[in-house]
């Protein structure tokens, strides 16, 4: 299973609060690549007591990237308690309004209707939200986030076929590559050992050490193993049950990537070049698909 790390889900639930009220409770996760776990929450306050509790909960569920999650509930007095009136910002006003009127000589009485419109004179209880809420916004993270594991999922299975397709072509191509390589090797090999001939006891050590170098500096046979066992293993991720495989991915498609670069500098052959070219792009392509899996 290949799952990719971006996808978004939404759940909203209507509830009634303890005073009779309705509220609407609605959660949001939308998740993007990266490199690591990481949460972005945007919540009210008087439920961010709940934040470790939820990031744990993300954690233990999506594994890997940015996860932006947002809580929002439409009635906004959920944990305001009883309003009190503040004394001690009233008497700092008509304090204030008695000097005003005492310096310029001012008459007349302010009135309750234009007190209480005052900022700050009243005063709300906070209080903490009920067992209810609470339970109402984890039940719902936990469907946002199995909703959330549908969209990867889905994603994911787009880019395991394209992923297998591009391995069977860079498979393809390595095995080409390793056919044009024995018979390059097989006709320098005949040309060497008809150059020793020809040079019969004439041929110094130096001579034939340079010529047998030659060999060496040509032959890719080490690089094409390799990177046909990386190539191997990117299949084996591919089709492993592990979820957590995006960054072993990502490893591996550099060492192909090494392999490669190494062929093609030994080589001059233009089949070989040609067919190396063919394999870097879809690397590249499969490098940028493991930057968005889990």
């Amino acid at each position: 299973m290949l799952m990719s790390m971006t996808g978004f889900a939404s759940k909203s639930v209507a509830i009634s609060l303890e005073n009779g009220a309705q509220s609407t409770v609605t959660v949001n996760v939308k998740s993007l690549n990266s490199r690591y776990f990481e949460t972005t929450f945007k919540m009210p306050h008087y439920v961010s007591s709940l934040e470790t509790d939820l990031l744990q909960i993300l954690k233990a569920k999506l594994k890997r990237g940015h996860i932006f999650y947002t809580l929002n509930l439409s009635t906004s007095h959920i944990a305001k308690g009883a309003v009190e009136p503040s004394f001690d910002v009233i008497q700092s006003y008509l304090s204030a309004i008695q000097k005003v009127q005492d310096k310029f000589h001012i008459s007349g009485a302010i009135s309750i209707s234009e007190l209480i419109q005052l900022p700050n004179v009243f005063l709300f209880e906070e209080k903490n939200i009920d067992d209810q809420v609470k339970s109402t916004v984890v039940s719902l993270t936990q469907e946002a986030i199995v909703e959330l594991i549908q969209a990867r999922t889905k994603e994911g299975e787009a880019m395991l076929a394209d992923m297998e397709q591009r391995c069977a072509l860079m498979e393809k191509e390595i095995i080409e590559i390793e056919r044009v390589s024995e018979k390059i090797m097989l006709t320098r090999k005949e040309e060497i050992t008809k150059e020793l001939h020809e040079l019969s006891g004439e041929a110094t050590e130096a001579q034939r050490m340079m010529l047998y170098s030659e060999l060496d500096k040509i032959d890719i046979h080490e690089e094409i193993v390799r990177f046909k066992s990386h190539l191997q293993n990117i299949k084996s991720l591919l089709s492993s049950a592990e979820l957590e495989k995006g960054k072993r991915i990502d490893f591996t498609v550099q060492e192909l990537a090494r392999e490669i670069n190494t062929i093609a500098a030994k080589c001059s052959d233009v089949t070989i070049g040609s067919r190396a070219i063919n394999i870097k792009v879809e690397l590249e392509k499969i490098r940028e698909q493991a930057q968005n899996i889990v």
